[in-house]
């Protein structure tokens, strides 16, 4: 008997990471160590499922198996799926989660809402109504072509056999496509058009690595007739567009609702969330108003500011506290620092620091226009450069003064930044790619659009992606103290269960909660870069907002696009990314706000719990550790860690030197 329990013992410590170790100390705990391992059988069955039926979802969860298939997308799958996955349920259905431990309790949580989503997703009957679910494809190919696998021939052999399986994926859509709505049909076009242009890059690095004349021409031929396949996908689904016009994209409150609950493990109602959202937004458009504040000066001023100036002023990003840091060189955006105001300055200052007459009621407080405004006034051409090493420089000095700020713990992260493929870099200024699940050489990289295309496009996109305020909310949120040194942090304690089936609340919350404790630690602190937060914020503020109330029916497509811009002064360009967004992503835009609304919570609750005890370096770490768990989840596995951590050094204080 008492084997019997070492090796359970033992098979559940290997499984689980260390935090869990609190609950299994001792026999008392033998039904939470049985109920333990009933979850992970589970888990094994639903991973299994993936693999089987999803090889496209199994490479990023991390197998490598079925890197070499693309999925199968027809009727006869998704019923064998089906099948699949209610044994799976009925197995899980078997486990007591009052049994449980805490941490497993939380994974409990996560792949019963996982089973839900992916149940519900067969049942939309996407094959026939759902274009975006062949265009992603091409994403798969991509997977591979900037994930680093432990061997590089075999890897370029499941790429080139991704790459010649498309034509068999432009089949299945031709066939199953029936009366899709037409908004998606429009972007999955445009996925297709992009494709299209982007498509000779995968090739001619095949080519490039093909060991003969021979593999070269193979790879030239399966490459044509896979781009062949991708323009017929594009004139397919420009067709569809075309056709159906009167489809409506939109979930409807039902299905908003449940996507909500079992996808972001959001359960509040969307009546109540809409109270929520509103009030998030109107405060999010007073901050950005104050900003806006700053910047209050009379036109006149500002051309005879212009005029003054005989040339750029530049500077390097500075982290704070330190002299000298080898970073970017970017153009400024304040080219009198140090010198004197005018007596005009001085009373544009004093005229924008008057409060502002009282608007209409109901009136928005600020426009996007009003931002456009006072972006465009403090542009300056930047310099073109090589960022990627640059960015990385300043990324890990960064991570050195959080960590002596005792803001982060101590990590030896490294930080590694690419140029972005084109297919992504048409729609993305930057793509983070975090380690895939199970992977065996997991690698944590961030993609950069850089300028590209005629001399004006590239002056265009360096204003537009390497400002200096756009530059540092970007590091904040993306590298440090943000997803990449958060994703590169908890990967050697993550259990393979929470790498591969993460709840992305908080991962998006997380991003957000980056970037405004980089401004409360002295990072982002400038008028201009706190403008451009304050702008970010109040964008995230209103998509979660017209997200609720587009997928609820609350709004047309045309009215949620009036919303944008006639009564808040968006662009018609950004108007129209930010409602894309929305229809392939029902609910993301939700989750930024809810996600950092609970850590923002978690973190004042534990502040004022523990007084002048509380390390904020300690508190980041162990919330890092937790993974993306459910946002409901976050004070029962934090009070766990804390116990566990207690109990940890009762027991090495109570325990002789010689037994250590």
């Amino acid at each position: 008997m008492k084997k019997l329990l070492c090796t359970l013992l033992s098979l559940s410590l290997f499984i689980s990471p260390a935090a869990q170790a609190l609950d299994l100390t001792g026999f008392d705990n033998i039904d939470a160590i049985m109920e333990d391992n009933a979850l992970t059988d589970t888990v094994n069955r639903y991973s299994a499922v993936q693999l089987s039926f999803f090889p496209e979802q199994a490479t990023r969860l991390g197998f490598e198996s079925a890197n070499n298939k693309l999925d199968r997308r027809d009727t006869e799958r998704d019923a064998q799926a089906m099948r699949a996955y209610n044994i799976v349920e009925e197995s899980l259905k078997e486990v007591n989660p009052k049994n449980l431990s805490v941490s497993k309790r939380t994974d409990y949580d996560i792949l019963q809402g996982r089973l839900a989503m992916d149940k519900w997703n067969l049942n939309r009957n996407r094959t026939a109504l759902d274009p975006l679910l062949y265009t992603q494809a091409f994403s798969s190919v991509y997977d591979l072509s900037m994930k680093t696998l432990n061997y590089q021939d075999l890897q370029d052999r499941d790429l080139a056999a991704r790459l010649r399986a498309l034509p068999q994926t432009a089949e299945e859509a031709e066939k199953n496509l029936t009366t899709p709505p037409a908004f998606l049909a429009q972007l999955a076009m445009e996925d297709a058009y992009y494709a299209y242009l982007a498509f000779d890059h995968i090739p001619q690095y095949l080519s490039k690595r093909a060991q003969d004349d021979v593999s070269r021409a193979q790879v030239r031929a399966d490459a044509r007739a896979s781009k062949a396949a991708v323009k017929e996908m594009f004139e397919l689904f420009k067709k569809l567009a075309q056709e159906n016009s009167e489809q409506d994209f939109r979930l409807g409150e039902k299905d908003y609702s449940f996507v909500l609950e079992n996808l972001y493990f959001i359960d509040e109602s969307p009546r109540r969330l809409e109270k929520r959202l509103t009030k998030h937004f109107r405060t999010a458009q007073e901050a950005l108003a104050k900003a806006l504040e700053m910047f209050a000066v009379p036109v006149a001023v500002e051309e005879a500011k212009a005029a003054e100036e005989t040339q750029a002023v530049v500077e390097e990003i500075q982290v704070p506290g330190e002299e000298e840091v080898e970073g970017i060189v970017v153009t400024t955006l304040d080219a009198q620092t140090g010198e004197e105001k005018t007596a005009d300055q001085e009373q544009a200052a004093q005229k924008a620091s008057q409060p502002k007459k009282q608007k209409e009621k109901d009136a928005p407080l600020v426009l996007a226009s009003d931002f456009y405004a006072i972006a465009q006034r403090l542009q300056q051409n930047i310099r073109n450069q090589d960022f990627a090493p640059a960015l990385s420089r300043e990324a890990g000095n960064l991570a050195k003064f959080f960590a002596q700020d005792d803001t982060l713990p101590s990590s030896d992260v490294a930080f590694t930044i690419y140029k972005m493929p084109d297919y992504y870099a048409y729609t993305q200024a930057y793509l983070f790619l975090p380690p895939f699940g199970t992977q065996t050489n997991p690698t944590t990289d961030l993609f950069l659009r850089l300028p590209s295309g005629n001399e004006e496009t590239k002056q265009n996109m360096l204003n537009q992606d390497f400002n200096l305020p756009t530059l540092k909310l970007m590091m904040a949120g993306q590298l440090v103290p943000g997803l990449y040194y958060r994703s590169a942090y908890n990967n050697k304690t993550l259990s393979s269960f929470r790498k591969m089936y993460g709840v992305p609340t908080l991962r998006n919350g997380w991003e957000v909660y980056a970037q405004h404790l980089a401004s409360e630690r002295g990072y982002i602190i400038t008028d201009e870069e706190l403008l451009y937060l304050a702008w970010a914020d109040y964008v995230r503020a209103i998509a979660a907002l017209v997200d609720l109330r587009l997928h609820t029916g609350e709004y047309t497509y045309s009215q949620a696009y009036n919303f944008l811009t006639q009564e808040n002064g968006f662009s018609q360009a950004q108007a129209e990314t930010m409602l894309k967004q929305m229809a392939r992503r029902p609910g993301e835009a939700v989750s930024y706000i809810y996600g950092y609304q609970a850590l923002q919570d978690l973190r004042t609750k534990y502040q004022k719990k523990q007084g002048k005890k509380f390390s904020l370096a300690d508190f980041h770490a162990k919330v890092m550790n937790l993974g993306d768990i459910p946002p409901a989840r976050l004070e029962a596995e934090m009070e766990n860690a804390y116990e566990l951590e207690t109990s940890r050094l009762t027991q090495a204080l109570s325990t002789p030197f010689y037994l250590n």
